[in-house]
């Protein structure tokens, strides 16, 4: 059995329908639910012989969340993307215990660059048992099968075939490159949990190309997904929330491909004292630090194709981080209802980060770790008994700051070099719950008998889908204090109010909150609308009793 907390009904559209209720003053329709697809345009209706409607916007289910990670797959990475799939759990688990109608979507830093052999699959979303990927975990002669694949994942493709499902107004079933899970259905084998697929699936393997470029690679995947003829396509939702989840080692090289031969072969941007390219050309072509070393501060910053300042977008060798995040705010702009857009990263910043602890920019006193990096480390720890290090993500903090987090500070960013996620991986997931807010009922609603302590309510809630609308019933109490299905029914509706409003509704000035209960396993049609009409009081917001 499901139980969701519904959203905010502030921002509703004009909607009318029928009701048995009496005659109201005013009526006024919240929103409880929705799954799938944005919700249809609810129909005019008339109560009592007259026609009302309200002021409200298509309903927002609040309960949607698309995640998308970006997971670096380069040759020292082994350790992390064992670290990632051992301590995912909390995040399956408190999406699951919101209610949430979740999809996650996994994606590489691959984008290809010079020396760099195999397929880019940097923008691709991938669904593949790391099982019959044995030969991805092997670099320069470190194989990490065993602690990144074998140790968590027991499922081989065979045994995760992606259950075909239709997209939202798309009749055509289709096998899609992503987990999505909502209400106990899933897109899994019968059996499979979502945690069991995701340690299957997050492992991608340490040998992809070593310019990491997680920035392209989420362009590029949200590109995918706007694209009808791409498999990717459908998995961003207009009414969801977009968690964009970076996990890397090394500093952003996300370059501009007319520019690559300056990057890669050139030599302004090489490492002082050697004749090739290493890491420390994507630190070189995007990074500016103040004063020696230690250096007072680093910044992103853009360069030209002979090394020389640039504010001209199209010249610079590395896409500057402003075009990234205007992409990602371009996304945020078309989620209807205020739907938000969350980075986090969990790259080479301190153990202590959180905690306030400042990165640290040095040179390195390793003269070939200066030659590959081009700086010191940002985090060191030993895991396992093997010594973890990270570069400080220069690029990546100015990304990820312009999107901080309405939790823990507005802090967003972890460290890669923990030897244990799960706190990160909980804040994470923590900072995407906070943005699903509950159903206060977006009016003040009538006491029908003030004879009582209690808020004595008069409201129906409904359902509408393409296929038509029912009335949903109230919970029934259970005789221990709970509430369950009436029978027969796959959902109903528990109505909270006085000390069991949820503080954000008592801020409002509302006094009615809404809970639908699904029974767990019953697939929720992807336009499912739940609406809410009650009789109001005449009592304005802030002399609304709750």
């Amino acid at each position: 059995m499901l139980w969701v907390r519904g959203v905010s009904a502030k921002s509703l559209n004009s909607l009318v329908r029928p009701s048995n209720l009496s005659a109201f003053a005013l009526l006024t329709f919240a929103g409880v639910v929705a799954s799938g697809c944005n919700a249809h345009d609810l129909k005019g209706v008339e109560i009592e012989g007259s026609s009302v409607s309200t002021n409200s916007l298509p309903l927002d289910v609040n309960r949607k969340v698309d995640v998308l990670l970006v997971l670096d797959n380069s040759g020292s990475m082994g350790e992390e993307q064992a670290n990632l799939a051992a301590n995912f759990g909390p995040v399956i688990e408190r999406l699951e215990e919101v209610g949430a109608d979740y999809r996650i979507g996994i994606t590489t830093t691959d984008i290809g660059g010079h020396s760099c052999e195999g397929q880019a699959t940097g923008g691709s979303l991938h669904l593949s048992s790391c099982l019959d990927r044995p030969g991805t975990f092997t670099f320069n002669g470190n194989d990490q099968f065993a602690a990144a694949c074998e140790a968590h994942c027991q499922l081989s493709g065979e045994e995760l075939e992606i259950r075909p499902t239709e997209g939202c107004g798309d009749s055509e079933e289709a096998a899609r490159p992503w987990i999505q899970s909502y209400n106990g259905v899933s897109n899994l084998p019968e059996g499979v949990t979502t945690l069991d697929a995701f340690q299957c699936f997050a492992p991608q393997g340490i040998s992809g190309c070593g310019w990491e470029s997680p920035l392209e690679a989420m362009a590029r995947a949200l590109e995918n997904m706007h694209n009808p003829d791409r498999p990717e396509y459908g998995f961003l939702r207009d009414d969801a929330l977009l968690a964009v989840v970076v996990v890397t080692d090394e500093v952003d090289c996300s370059y501009n491909p007319e520019h690559a031969d300056a990057l890669f072969l050139d030599g302004a941007f090489f490492a002082d004292g050697v004749s090739y390219a290493t890491s420390a050309a994507c630190w070189n072509a995007g990074t500016d630090c103040e004063g020696e070393s230690p250096y007072a501060s680093c910044s992103d910053a853009s360069y030209d194709a002979s090394g020389n300042p640039t504010e001209d977008r199209d010249a610079a060798v590395l896409r500057p981080v402003d075009h990234y995040v205007e992409l990602l705010e371009g996304v945020a702009a078309q989620k209807t209802s205020g739907r938000e857009v969350l980075v986090s990263v969990i790259a080479g910043v301190p153990l202590g980060y959180q905690d306030g602890e400042a990165i640290v920019y040095a040179d390195s006193p390793d003269n070939s770790t200066q030659e590959l990096f081009g700086i010191g480390d940002g985090c060191s720890n030993v895991v396992n008994g093997e010594v973890q290090t990270a570069v400080p993500p220069v690029r990546l903090v100015s990304f990820a700051s312009a999107f901080p987090s309405a939790f823990k500070d507005e802090l967003n960013l972890y460290s890669v070099c923990s030897e244990d996620y799960t706190p990160a991986l909980e804040d994470i997931v923590a900072n995407i719950t906070v943005e699903l807010p509950p159903a206060c009922y977006g009016d003040c609603v009538k006491d029908i008998d003030a004879s009582t302590e209690e808020l004595d309510y008069n409201c129906n809630v409904y359902q509408d889908t393409s296929s038509g609308s029912e009335q949903l019933p109230e919970c029934e109490r259970d005789g221990m204090g709970g509430h369950e299905l009436p029978a027969g029914a796959d959902a109903c509706w528990i109505a909270h109010t006085g000390d069991d409003l949820d503080p954000q509704c008592q801020v409002e000035g509302q006094n009615l909150e809404f809970e639908l209960v699904r029974r767990s396993g019953v697939e929720v049609p992807c336009d499912a609308v739940v609406s809410a009409a009650c009789e109001l009081s005449t009592l304005d917001a802030e002399a609304c009793q709750w």
